[in-house]
């Protein structure tokens, strides 16, 4: 009966009441979070005031308000608020462990906010910038949702086991959080750190599925440890140092998420200070609004060219044995997207092509910046789960990433 109603309020033009978004708190299946980490707190903002944990650590909101989003179930419904910052107060780090910040915010109404993050230390508390101003959101299926954020929290910033973080009004009504959490490492480090940093893409790219994906690939490799965030914001962190190489999994758009100069200068001085980036698939066309990207990436979608060759199966050859990422690799078969509309002029060194079925032209689908002063790998393949399933493309990614980092990709 009550369907027969509904179908009848539809047919005389009433929309049936929207279906809730049911959300869920970050545990430790999420897979964004660094190998050997556990969740040592963990704060439901806008439903808690602090979190403690049994060995002395405890979180506390210091200012900002209860918010909640009517529409959104779980804790993402509701968010600590503020008309400038939401300051919370962190103690009892110790002093020999080795620490993670993750945080989740999320525009739910739309409200255009732009948020920074700060770290502050000291009486007075004087305040550091670590995440420049950025949309406090992620886009996925071209939709808003929420984004998930990690910082490392290196020594420099908690000298005496004590630190303050804010989230500061940019633009927009008010800075909202709405998930606090703090990582401790119980395990012994990996020898190198990676950080695949994604939050937006085309809508036919679903990066909370291939994002996933992607970590897990790089994962095999034992020796790299493998984070996940989920805003291009962190790019110009001056935290960004702490990682031995970058992964841009993201397209960003600048109408719905623009990257502002701090951010595109931020990931063009790790690049210079000699880190490893990898590019992957339409990582060639985030920075649409930064001309200079192009000198970073070498080569960058042009929007005026053909984007691809139909989704589909094609070969891919190796066209360098002798380098580190593809030594030893054979050709292989990818179903995938075929990219034919890369442009720029920054020498580059061919690593693997591909010919095209619509126009018979061989075109690179990875390659190496020979100009950047790190270790910079570009690749297009990936464009859902089923293109990283493949065992030619899991290699790639595989030893490029372990390549970029400064290992040899041969030395597991």
């Amino acid at each position: 009966m009550a369907a027969c109603c509904a179908g009848a309020l539809a047919a005389f033009g009433e929309e049936p009441a929207p279906t809730a978004v049911e959300t869920k708190p970050v545990t430790a299946g999420y897979a964004g979070l660094p190998d050997g980490y556990a969740i040592v707190a963990y704060l439901d903002c806008g439903a808690e005031q602090a979190a403690r944990a049994g060995d002395g650590l405890e979180v506390r909101q210091v200012s900002g308000a209860p918010r909640t989003f009517p529409g959104v179930n779980g804790p993402l419904g509701t968010a600590a608020s503020d008309d400038r910052q939401v300051e919370f107060a962190i103690d009892g780090l110790k002093n020999e462990a080795e620490y993670v910040l993750g945080f989740t915010w999320w525009d739910v109404d739309g409200a255009s906010r732009v948020e920074s993050v700060r770290f502050g230390s000291g009486e007075p508390v004087e305040w550091t910038a670590v995440v420049p101003p950025v949309v406090a959101a992620a886009f996925d299926g071209d939709e808003p949702t929420w984004a998930r954020v990690l910082l490392p929290l290196p020594h420099s910033v908690r000298p005496d086991g004590r630190l303050r973080v804010a989230f500061a009004n940019e633009g927009g009504p008010n800075a909202v959080v709405n998930e606090l959490w703090v990582l401790e490492r119980t395990k012994a480090a990996a020898r190198k750190r990676v950080l695949v940093v994604t939050g937006d893409d085309y809508g036919g790219h679903r990066w909370r599925e291939t994002g996933p994906e992607l970590a897990a690939i790089l994962r095999e490799d034992p020796r790299l440890e493998v984070s996940i965030s989920e805003s291009p914001g962190v790019l110009g962190s001056p935290l960004l140092a702490h990682y031995d190489a970058v992964v841009v999994h993201f397209k960003n758009y600048p109408e719905r998420l623009p990257l502002g100069a701090a951010i595109g200068t931020g990931l063009e001085r790790y690049v210079v200070s000699g880190k490893g980036l990898v590019l992957v698939h339409f990582g060639c066309g985030a920075f649409q609004e930064w001309d200079a990207f192009v000198n970073v990436a070498g080569r960058v979608w042009n929007p005026e060219k053909r984007g691809h060759d139909p989704h589909g199966a094609f070969n891919v050859s190796v066209k360098d044995a002798a380098h580190p990422v593809t030594r030893g690799m054979d050709d292989f078969a990818a179903v995938d997207e075929m990219y034919t509309c890369l442009d720029g002029a920054p020498p580059i060194h061919p690593l693997c092509s591909a010919v095209s079925t619509v126009d018979g032209k061989e075109y690179a689908v990875a390659f190496t910046v020979d100009s950047a002063k790190g270790p910079v790998f570009h690749c297009t393949l990936g464009h859902d789960v089923r293109a990283f399933q493949c065992e030619g493309t899991r290699e790639l990614y595989r030893r490029a990433a372990a390549w970029a980092a400064g290992l040899d990709p041969d030395g597991r």
